[in-house]
């Protein structure tokens, strides 16, 4: 939880990609209930009540709703790796600058290959951190 917050200032930084992937999620969840609603009313208005001049316009409501929602999905895909790339690539170059400025006495007790290993690891965790969040929300 504590990398969490320490990225918050990071995702802070690109709020309408967050709230276009945000969008995207809902929506897409959302579009789910078309499929079973059109399925409903093919079985009671064109099975049930034989009116089959009607299941072309449902049949065709049922495919627009599967094409917006994996369009959705698209959509939330794409503005989430753009999102995580973006976070991650601040993060890092925040991360090597701040590196770049500590005095030469501070790497003079640190063994490089462990300086490397922590900021490549650290950097990882928060990926693994936005990863997470895009795929809890499928």
């Amino acid at each position: 939880m504590k990398t969490v917050w320490r990225v918050f200032v990071y995702l802070k930084r690109y709020p309408w990609l967050a709230l276009a992937t945000l969008a995207c999620a809902i929506t897409g969840t959302l579009t789910v209930i078309i499929f079973p609603a059109v399925t409903k009313r093919i079985i009671d208005e064109v099975v049930r009540e034989h009116h089959p001049e009607r299941l072309m316009p449902l049949v065709g409501l049922a495919a627009l709703g599967f094409l917006l929602q994996y369009g959705m999905n698209a959509l939330r895909l794409w503005f989430n790796n753009t999102f995580e790339q973006k976070v991650i690539f601040d993060l890092r170059s925040d991360l090597y600058s701040h590196i770049q400025l500590l005095p030469l006495r501070w790497f003079d007790n640190r063994a490089t290959g462990d300086l490397m290993t922590r900021i490549i690891e650290d950097v990882s965790s928060v990926e693994r951190v936005l990863k997470l969040s895009r795929a809890g929300s499928h």
